[in-house]
């Protein structure tokens, strides 16, 4: 995921989906933070600010990859068995 984001920014790519909804959500958050703000409270804003899915921001793949990091919320929301 993180590879995907590191060559579309080189290529001068858009990106989409989980790797947009990611990416924009750390962004986000980082800045709310850096202001002075909680972790939970900029996550939260993060999320609100985009009107996404907290199950939205982890691609299907990492949650494949890594499946015990992950909730049956994140494996339900992208169908994954």
């Amino acid at each position: 995921m993180i590879k995907r984001l590191e060559n579309a920014l080189a290529n001068g790519e858009k990106i989409s989906g989980a790797d947009a909804s990611f990416y924009m959500h750390e962004i986000t958050e980082t800045t709310l933070m850096n202001q002075g703000m909680t972790y939970d409270v900029a996550h939260g804003l993060a999320l609100e600010k985009y009107d996404v899915s907290p199950f939205s921001v982890y691609s299907p793949e990492v949650v494949t990859e890594y499946p015990d990091l992950f909730s049956r919320g994140f494996k339900k929301y992208w169908d994954i068995k």
